[in-house]
């Protein structure tokens, strides 16, 4: 049976809005909105930057590592579609990076060599306040309509509300940068269990935090909390790699 595209959109929203389950948290909430991103755009990878308590941006999510690497990158050089997509609270659209290295000096070189040709970034807010962005890349110079944009937008909009409000707790301003802070600890725990499973079995840290998210949505636990106990050593990282014909 085809899913339809309003069956699509019905889910993503219902996905991006859900704070209730027992194994949703921040990066849960986030790897929907860039996972839907992708599936319901032109674009071929995503992910999102975080403002961090020094008013920087970090990158917190990606579809894939060398997403990830651009965002480090725009971090490090304060020069890229995120840097101004949360400076200015604007969009920003670059379809062709060829026609933007006098815009991205130094940001266009990395993107290319990354594999990506065309850039978007969308503000990411909450009570007119930018707590980061939304990264949206393409392999190849890649338009997006009004339409993609707006639908981009308003799933922002949602996921980013259900991120800083996923505990029900009444939101104060000064709890933003706490709870952006907190996903980006999340996401560091993350990467550090990402790396030790990654030696533990001689393979990239990307795949090794494919099993660990694989883990816990079998065990329906949040991956971030999977994350931690690896971390502190009271889960065996051969219980996150075993196959899972071994855990039946």
């Amino acid at each position: 049976m085809t899913t339809s595209r309003e069956q699509q959109l019905t889910e993503a929203f219902v996905a991006l809005s859900d704070t209730l389950g027992d194994d949703v948290d921040p990066l849960v909430l986030l790897g929907r909105l860039i996972h839907h991103s992708v599936a319901l755009t032109p674009i071929d990878a995503a992910g999102v930057m975080l403002v961090n308590a020094r008013g920087g941006l970090r990158s917190a999510i990606t579809t894939e590592h060398a997403t990830e690497l651009t965002e480090v990158w725009q971090a490090q050089i304060r020069q890229g579609p995120c840097i101004e997509a949360f400076t200015t609270g604007m969009p920003v659209h670059a379809i062709d990076l060829d026609t933007q290295v006098d815009r991205w000096p130094d940001f266009v070189p990395v993107a290319r060599a990354a594999g990506y040709h065309s850039a978007h970034a969308l503000p990411l807010s909450l009570q007119g306040q930018n707590i980061g962005a939304l990264n949206l890349l393409g392999r190849h110079p890649t338009p997006l309509t009004a339409q993609e944009t707006h639908l981009l937008r308003a799933m922002a909009d949602v996921a980013t509300t259900a991120v800083l409000t996923w505990d029900r707790q009444t939101l104060r301003p000064q709890d933003v940068t706490t709870r952006t802070q907190a996903a980006l600890s999340g996401k560091a725990v993350f990467d550090i269990a990402s790396g030790m499973l990654a030696a533990t079995v001689d393979s990239t840290p990307a795949e090794a935090g494919l099993q660990l998210h694989a883990y816990a949505a079998r065990h329906h636990q949040r991956p971030t909390d999977v994350a931690d106990r690896l971390v502190h050593r009271t889960l065996d990282p051969q219980a996150v790699l075993a196959p899972l014909s071994r855990e039946a």
